[in-house]
């Protein structure tokens, strides 16, 4: 069996899970990014290399 040379994953959101995001009051969907970045900040230094490079395309 060849492998592809695609690596990575991928992920699928339905039409409504989307528009239910849309529906979400500006306010939370900042305070979700801020608490992501936190929890980013948080991260040993070569993590956060790997999920930049992944960020890359590298």
């Amino acid at each position: 069996m060849k492998k592809s040379k695609i690596q990575g994953f991928d992920y699928y959101l339905s039409k409504e899970t989307l528009e239910g995001y849309k529906v979400k009051p500006i306010e939370l969907r900042l305070k979700w990014l801020y608490m992501g970045n936190l929890l980013r900040m948080s991260y040993k230094k070569d993590i956060v290399k790997i999920q930049d490079k992944f960020r890359e395309l590298k």
